[in-house]
């Protein structure tokens, strides 16, 4: 083994004895890193945050959706995140795109299942787009009418998207017709939770300057409060998600009178 190991191939080889061996241990982990115990279940945390795993007392299991795929990590966790639950965000982008009319403008940030929301805007005409995601830039020029704005600042390699006082700056000269935005977590006590504090800032911001915010999230998302808080669920103006929200939440947005929409 090297004497350097940075984390993300850490949380690769990590991520590689799940798919083999079906679960993990901290303290195997530990001693095969040579690291302490905290700091395995720090990087448990982080891979529990990007949904790649399940924790169980002294170790981690994987989702059972994704029990038999195989994780490659390239720097970019939102490719391995698009393969988790993408048939209920297939139909989570479908019911999204019956909310955006031909002429609209639409402010969409970086994410899983913003991406495949990009993907299905393809099907729109004439539409005005701005986003800080280097990631869903290259879906959204595919539609060839489409007049985009590509936010600048400061890349965050593992994310894809701009950030830093450049980037908030260019989301502030906007007033879009929709926002669309994805969450890490979703809590009725935490509100809106993302994993990243300077992606919280876009996000912030794409908020602050929305007419509609659409928040597109698959099920697994709620309960889970993730690093960073981003807003209280009362700001949210539409909420898009499958049939397995639990229904705790429905009754929940459904009392602060959010447009809950089941795809």
């Amino acid at each position: 083994m090297r004497t350097t190991i940075f984390r993300e191939e850490r949380l690769q080889m990590i991520m590689n004895l799940l798919v083999d061996q079906k679960k993990v241990f901290v303290n195997d982990l530990a001693e095969r890193f040579n690291l302490s115990e905290t700091t395995i279940r720090t990087d448990m945390i982080e891979l529990e945050e990007r949904g790649l795993i399940i924790r169980t007392h002294g170790g981690a299991i994987l989702p059972e959706r994704s029990e038999n795929r195989q994780f490659i990590f390239d720097k970019n966790i939102l490719k391995l995140r698009e393969e988790l639950y993408a048939e209920e965000k297939k139909r989570i982008s479908k019911a999204t795109l019956e909310l955006i009319h031909d002429g609209d403008s639409v402010m969409i940030d970086g994410g899983s299942t913003t991406h495949y929301v990009a993907e299905a805007l393809k099907q729109k005409r004439g539409l005005t787009l701005i986003t800080s995601s280097y990631y869903i830039v290259s879906t959204l020029i595919q539609i060839p009418d489409a007049r985009i704005y590509l936010i600048g600042g400061l890349l965050h390699r593992e994310f894809e998207d701009m950030i830093g006082e450049i980037a908030t700056d260019g989301l502030n000269r906007f007033s879009p017709d929709h926002t669309i935005m994805g969450a890490d977590g979703i809590s009725l006590t935490q509100g809106l939770t993302t994993t990243e504090p300077s992606i919280a800032q876009n996000k912030r911001k794409m908020i602050s300057v929305s007419k509609d915010l659409i928040i597109v999230a698959d099920s697994s998302k709620f309960g889970k409060v993730a690093l960073t808080r981003v807003a209280d669920l009362s700001q949210v103006d539409t909420l898009v998600t499958d049939d397995m929200i639990p229904q705790e939440c429905m009754d929940a947005f459904t009392d602060m009178n959010t447009r809950l929409i089941i795809a």
